[in-house]
């Protein structure tokens, strides 16, 4: 993968940028937007990051963070501006997103090379957790964005309201807890004639800080408790537009599961159209929303349907079977009432002979012993129910884990008594590993036919492996 283009210069676009500051506690300092490499989120993904929490308010989401770097060519501050999110449209259980990263990290690098963007961070939530991100956050956060830039995004849907942070890594042991000051960018739709600006930030935990423009006749606003006037944000001002009237973003997105549709050739301009009478200019509509989109999604697991098996012709039709039934069964019935129902010398019906002297049958005689009782004949077994060959291979990958998992519980508890050294309780660890790499390449083929019994069964195994790798770590043996 080739080295990301240096930062373009371009100065920071305060004009159309509102400051928001975390609410500071009482007897605290006026929070300051001077910071070390300033964040500007775009509206556009303001919006996409809302609606994913919204779609999932009591489950764990996630996605990272796609944009550019800039440096200003008067101040030379480096600032980073976030216009797209790249979202994860799958559960998470627990909050291993080590994990979940580990998983999709390739096939996030070949999507950004795809859209030409940058990595700028990541964002997730853990409902009932609070507003401060986990050990496993910060393992996940230190591991994989280690550029100085690079930011995480904490959101959660309270019962006051929607919660939100950005934080970054820094020297001090309080980063995972202490949220910083971001910008919001604007569209130019956003911003009124009178200088009043619209935001789509619903954080309750948040307050912005940027002065409105003042307007040219009213009297000045009436004095507020902080020395600087407040902006109206969008929980105050107006509600964000409705999914059903956005329009597409002028920056183009990609949707990472689905491949590039081929370019068509190039063809002859059409002729021009002849002129046509200039009908006066309509007047100006009012200004609209600013132009959103979903976030384009990342389904790393869900395969590709392929075309459905053909059925086999039936050469017989079911006239020619019931005919043939109905003729051995008749058959069948004449054989059994000749040879047992029938009285020994009676005539055959309708005066029909037999060859050969099959008609003559003698009468047993009268004084002979009861003949024992012959054994019934052993009915014909119903054929063994056919394998489900679909799934066999990942069914007895799913028995191998599941067995796999099991054993390592047992030299876990064994390790524990001291009966098994590091190494070995190490060994279980690299056997559930590989297994797990089998049975994921498995499932992504398999999932889009899984029925209740093996989607049960499949979220079993992962809480199993997320244990395994839980109670490893706690035993603080080197990783093989």
């Amino acid at each position: 993968m080739t080295a990301p283009a240096a930062p373009v210069s371009q100065p920071m676009p305060m004009d159309r940028a509102i400051l928001w500051n975390p609410v500071k506690k009482e007897g605290a300092g006026r929070p300051s937007g001077r910071a070390p490499y300033p964040v500007f989120f775009q509206q556009e993904a303001v919006v996409a990051l809302q609606d994913h929490l919204k779609a999932s308010p009591e489950q764990a989401i996630f996605g990272f963070l796609i944009g550019s770097l800039f440096r200003d060519p008067d101040t030379g501050v480096l600032y980073a501006v976030i216009d797209k999110t790249l979202r994860l449209n799958q559960a998470i259980y627990g909050d291993k997103t080590e994990v979940v990263v580990a998983r999709l990290w390739d096939r996030m690098q070949e999507q950004l090379a795809r859209a030409s963007g940058r990595l700028l961070g990541w964002y997730h939530s853990h409902p009932g957790q609070g507003l401060t991100l986990t050990t496993h956050d910060v393992e996940t956060h230190v591991k994989f964005f280690t550029e100085p830039w690079q930011v995480a995004i904490l959101v959660a849907a309270e019962a006051e309201g929607v919660v939100g942070g950005f934080f970054r890594s820094g020297s001090s042991a309080a980063w995972p807890e202490t949220p910083l000051a971001f910008y919001e960018l604007l569209q130019p739709e956003s911003i009124r004639a009178d200088g009043k600006k619209r935001s789509f930030i619903v954080w309750k935990n948040y307050k912005a800080f940027n002065p409105v423009a003042p307007k040219p006749a009213p009297p000045p606003p009436p004095p507020v408790d902080d020395d600087l006037p407040i902006i109206r944000s969008s929980a105050d001002d107006e509600a964000a537009p409705a999914k059903s009237q956005a329009t597409a973003p002028r920056a183009p997105v990609f949707v990472p599961d689905e491949p590039p549709a081929p370019r068509p050739k190039a063809s002859p301009p059409p002729p021009p159209p002849p002129p046509q009478p200039r009908r006066p200019s309509p007047a100006p509509a009012p200004p609209r929303a600013p132009r959103r989109t979903p976030a384009p999604s990342f389904r790393l697991l869900e395969p590709q349907k392929g075309p459905a098996p053909r059925r086999r012709s039936r050469r017989v039709s079911w006239l020619t079977l019931l005919a043939l039934l109905l003729i051995g069964g008749g058959g069948a019935a004449a054989g059994y009432w000749y040879f047992v129902l029938r009285q020994p010398g009676a005539p055959l019906p309708f005066g029909l002979k037999l060859p050969f002297g099959l008609g003559a049958r003698t009468p047993p005689p009268a004084a002979a012993a009861p003949a024992t009782p012959r054994p019934a004949a052993p009915r014909p077994q119903a054929a063994a129910p056919r394998p489900d060959t679909i799934f066999a291979r990942f069914d007895r990958l799913s028995d191998t884990l599941s067995s796999a998992v099991q054993r390592y519980h047992d030299r876990a508890t064994m390790f524990a008594n001291r009966q098994i050294d590091c190494a070995a309780l190490a060994s279980g660890l690299v056997v559930i590993e590989n297994l797990w790499i089998n049975y994921n390449d498995e499932r992504k083929t398999r999932m889009a036919s899984f029925d209740a019994r093996r989607a049960v069964r499949d979220q079993g195994l992962y809480a199993g492996v997320d244990s395994v790798e839980s109670q490893f770590e706690r035993t603080r043996c080197q990783r093989p």
